[in-house]
């Protein structure tokens, strides 16, 4: 990796590595997960899926089923205790007499082992009328295309949703004269682009979860989320006048993909409520695969203007959106990928992108990292490269010229308009990722490689996206600093009550860090409770890369409370002003006499603690940057892709872990990131409906011996977001490698490729070889 600190403070502990808070029980296999968890008198769950798209239910019969010894109860829509709603909104029940993906629920099965739940399982006989089904959002919006929900005439979602949208549904850009825009511009390119391979991002650990009926409207779930707040929200936005409490582990990997897990979460209450037990599912790999969310399918038809300096005029475009069966918060996707789209062409005046999303008989497409970015960008990116090939533009300076400066306004997912107060140094970012990778030297052009051996040729790519949604959601946090009851030599400790789960990224200890540093007191002696939503403060969870702003705004909020307040209790034990006083390693001394000195748990009244509370207010006006750039080469006789480098570069404002940073920064290569430009991609057979891609042999993705060689590039210029300066960057470190890609590799071979992945037959397409 490869710094520049523009001015950055000489910190205690911020900035440098510190081993991770559970990185000795991850490696010693002493940490918690979800499935080395279990409750007294704990059921195992299993779920009866539909093998059709699109189904009536004719028949079930559950005789057999039942008889097996150890099956504790079996729910069909014909029994079903409770009729609990999936979608947001809400439009259709858990079961109902219909399906409507391969792989939705027909049954529920609880039983005293996994074994028997198997059993009882393959004993259930279903009779299916099918149905015709849909599996494009093109498909489902044209006229007299089969009708899913009855919530959805048309199969088209709602535009907008309050919860996102609180003045009113946003679903478009539209923005100055469109067509005053081409008209001033030297250069317009128009297509149809489609991401539309819905791949997963296959966390190692699947979607896994026990719940708990608690008596009356209450309950307990325990769950891989990432995200206990959000599972909580959904959770009761879906059991009416529910209380629920949301409990999480040590998260086997996310990529965001792990936040409500709502059809297995209802799936394991509903059958904890019939029992009366606690009831514990973990979907198999395969489930993960064919019945899990994955990402949204996107297609764009538009085009865009651009003059002859290079900067963009006028975007004009219809953006169709596939959420599969399931609609759950996509709204909220759509209007962060519009928002992203306005950050990478900020110069732009003129818009009117407009967005359709449609469900359709596929199984549940929605959050996955990116957050409906990655989805646009794909696809936006790739026609942004036809109009700069248009006027021959190296595409670097292009994107340093458009990109969003401070002062420049955007629309966010809110619907309202926002002005960046962010990072000036974004294009110098951009440049000296491109340096690292010798991009001077090897662009030659538009559909030119860099190098040619034999039958196989290089070429390089770029692309650039930001994310505004790092500072979003209200966040709460309290830091309490403990006396040593017995007066030992333990002296005080730090313990931060905050809803933090660890999924990989170190969050949890970069809290610890951040507490530590305003205290100025050893790390070790920091810890933070466990994460969940009942005892904690409110905090909307790890999405979004909003955990280095708001968690690290209200702890730090928090601290400095916490450390004015033993400063006040100094100040009269010293005779002192405050600001005359400082504090180490939970002492308080005086500055220019540090002889004179208290031991904190002296000041505060006996046994009592002193407490900071600190909080973080939703904001969209400290936007990110993440650039990416890569490195080919294509195999002209069989249309193989070798990913061979690859480099990212952002202004991150200021490092709160040098490791953590670096892992998020190479984080960004796998988890259906950049390799869906090449191999990642759920193959449909069309006349079953079902994925061909269910398993690990059949779905292509990276393995980490495949791993191309790594730089980034990191400045440090101290963005004005929080006490530390920071900003997170994990969700849109591979978000832009797609395009980029895509681009590298129509380089290379000298045509346009346009499809995402670009699987060899799609090379050698391009290639007129197939």
């Amino acid at each position: 990796m490869n710094y520049r600190d523009i001015r950055q403070p000489n910190y205690r502990h911020v900035g440098k590595y510190t081993p991770r808070k559970e990185a000795k029980e991850i490696v010693t296999g002493k940490a918690i997960f979800l499935d080395d968890f279990s409750v007294p008198h704990m059921l195992y769950g299993r779920i009866k899926r539909s093998p059709y798209p699109h189904a009536k239910i004719l028949s079930i019969d559950t005789q057999a089923a039942e008889k097996v010894e150890g099956v504790q109860a079996i729910i069909t829509y014909k029994n079903i205790p409770q009729k609990w709603g999936l979608g947001l909104p809400v439009h259709r029940l858990l079961m109902e007499d219909k399906v409507y993906h391969v792989g939705d629920v027909v049954a529920l099965i609880a039983a005293d082992t996994l074994e028997i739940a198997d059993e009882a399982r393959d004993l259930i006989k279903i009779e299916y009328e099918r149905l015709d089904p849909v599996y494009s959002a093109e498909e489902a919006l044209r006229e007299g295309a089969p009708q899913i929900y009855d919530r959805f005439p048309g199969n088209h979602v709602d535009n907008g949703i309050k919860y996102f949208q609180p003045d009113g549904p946003w679903w478009q850009i539209i923005k100055g004269d469109v067509k005053k825009g081409f008209e001033e511009a030297a250069y317009v390119a128009e297509d149809k682009i489609s991401f539309n391979k819905m791949p997963a991002p296959l966390a190692p650990e699947t979607p896994s979860c026990i719940a708990r009926h608690d008596g009356g409207d209450n309950y307990t779930i325990w769950a891989s989320s990432q995200s206990a707040h959000i599972m909580k929200l959904m959770a009761e936005g879906r059991i009416p006048n529910s209380n629920v409490s949301v409990k999480t582990f040590n998260v086997g990997g996310s990529y965001g993909n792990k936040q409500s897990l709502m059809t297995t979460a209802l799936s394991a209450s509903m059958l904890a409520l019939q029992t009366q037990r606690p009831v514990k599912i973990i979907l198999t790999k395969a489930e993960q695969l064919m019945a899990y969310e994955v990402r949204l399918g996107s297609t764009i038809t538009a085009k865009v203007g651009m003059d002859k300096e290079g900067y963009v005029t006028a975007v004009e475009g219809d953006w169709l959106v596939d959420t599969g069966a399931i609609a759950d918060s996509v709204q909220g996707q759509v209007g962060v990928g519009l928002g992203e789209a306005q950050l990478v062409l900020a110069k732009c005046k003129n818009w009117f992108m407009d967005s359709h999303i449609a469900v359709t008989n596929r199984q549940a497409a929605g959050i996955v990292r990116g957050y409906g970015g990655q989805e646009l960008n794909s696809c936006l990116e790739k026609l942004l490269c036809a109009t700069m090939k248009a006027g021959n533009f190296d595409p670097l300076e292009v994107f340093k010229k458009n990109y969003i400066a401070p002062g420049d306004t955007f629309i966010w997912r809110d619907g309202r308009t926002w002005k960046s107060r962010s990072s000036y140094f974004f294009p110098e970012a951009m440049q000296k990722t491109a340096d690292i990778i010798g991009w001077s030297e090897k662009w030659k052009g538009w559909n030119i490689p860099f190098a040619v051996n034999g039958k196989k040729a290089r070429g390089v790519g770029m692309g650039v996206i930001g994310n505004a949604d790092i500072s979003e959601d209200n966040t709460e946090a309290i830091v309490r600093i403990v006396p040593d009851l017995v007066g030992g030599k333990r002296a005080s400790t730090c313990i931060i009550e905050c809803d933090i789960t660890e999924s990989g990224m170190g969050t949890r200890s970069n809290a610890c860090k951040v507490a530590a540093e305003v205290l100025n007191v050893p790390y070790e002696k920091v810890s933070i409770t466990e994460p969940g939503t009942k005892y904690n403060p409110s905090n909307y969870g790890l999405c979004g890369s909003r955990g280095v702003i708001t968690t690290g705004k209200a702890i730090s909020n928090a601290a400095m409370e916490c450390k004015k307040q033993a400063l006040e209790l100094a100040s009269h034990y010293f005779k002192r002003n405050a600001d005359q006083l400082d504090t180490k390693d939970f002492i308080v001394y005086v500055r220019d006499t540090p002889e004179l000195r208290v031991p904190m748990f002296k000041l505060a009244p006996k046994e009592l603690s002193i407490v900071g509370y600190g909080k973080h207010m939703e904001m969209f006006n400290v936007p990110s940057c993440m650039t990416v750039f890569v490195e080919v080469e294509v195999d002209l006789d069989t249309g193989h892709i070798a990913l061979c480098r690859m480099c990212g570069g952002a202004d991150i404002g200021q490092i709160i872990d040098i490791k953590a940073l670096e892992m998020q920064y190479e984080g960004g290569i796998g988890s259906a990131c950049v390799d869906t430009a090449i191999f990642e991609e759920n193959i449909l057979d069309r006349a079953t409906g079902r994925l061909l891609t269910s398993s690990l042999i059949d779905y292509k993705w990276r393995t980490f011996n495949e791993f191309p060689k790594y730089d980034g590039y990191v400045m440090e210029s101290q963005i004005d977001s929080f006490m530390f300066k920071a900003l997170g960057i994990g969700e849109i470190s591979g978000a832009a490698g797609a395009s980029a890609v895509l681009m590298a590799v129509s380089n290379a071979i000298g045509v346009d490729v346009k499809e995402y992945p670009a699987t060899p037959s799609v090379v050698l397409t391009a290639l007129g070889k197939c």
